[in-house]
């Protein structure tokens, strides 16, 4: 399964380390743009002014970069200019396009409604509905996601189910993580 992701299911660190991590263990791929990329990094900085522009250009989205070379899209023109869904976010619905994508992951739904989308048949998802998703086809890829989080958050130190319990802050989030705690033992330590 392929699916791009919106620049505001990037934004958070939490759900953004969730989402890679997912990607990184092969539950789907993953797909974005440049734009995409340069919205996370103007919020992210416009957001949290004593983050060091260069740094994080350097340090997260280089990061990502390197780790999924084959997620950057390019997009041509004439693709955003036939998309019918909001004028401001064409440009994700064309990477979804071009990138033959099954699904596009955002918090903000109602601005992907599009004849397109849905003709070309890409599913709108919440970042909930995706781990869903992993959690019907593929519950141990969720359980191990987080045992890798945990692994990797260490100050403060955290179990996976912590870990679980941390990420439901995010919206949509709540039931499948609620429902991954469950497959999850009370002491693993993950370590």
């Amino acid at each position: 399964m392929i699916v791009v992701l919106d620049a505001c299911v990037l934004y958070p660190p939490s759900l953004r380390d969730l989402l890679l991590t997912l990607a990184a263990l092969d539950a789907f791929d993953i797909r974005w743009s440049e734009p995409i990329l340069d919205e996370v990094a103007r919020n992210v900085l416009a957001d949290n002014p004593d983050i060091d522009p260069a740094r994080f250009a350097r340090h997260t989205l280089g990061a990502m970069r390197a780790a999924f070379p084959e997620a950057m899209t390019a997009v041509k023109p004439a693709v955003v200019e036939n998309l019918d869904n909001d004028p401001k976010d064409r440009h994700v619905a064309a990477v979804a396009i071009t990138a033959n994508a099954n699904g596009l992951v955002t918090l903000n739904t109602r601005d992907f409604r599009s004849r397109v989308l849905r003709t070309a048949g890409v599913a709108i998802l919440t970042p909930g509905k995706l781990l869903e998703g992993v959690l019907d086809d593929s519950p141990e890829v969720a359980v191990l996601a987080v045992r890798h989080l945990a692994a990797r958050w260490i100050d403060p130190p955290r179990t996976p189910r912590q870990i679980a319990t941390d990420l439901a802050v995010h919206p949509t989030m709540g039931p499948p993580l609620r429902r991954l705690r469950t497959l999850l033992p009370a002491d693993d330590p993950a370590r």
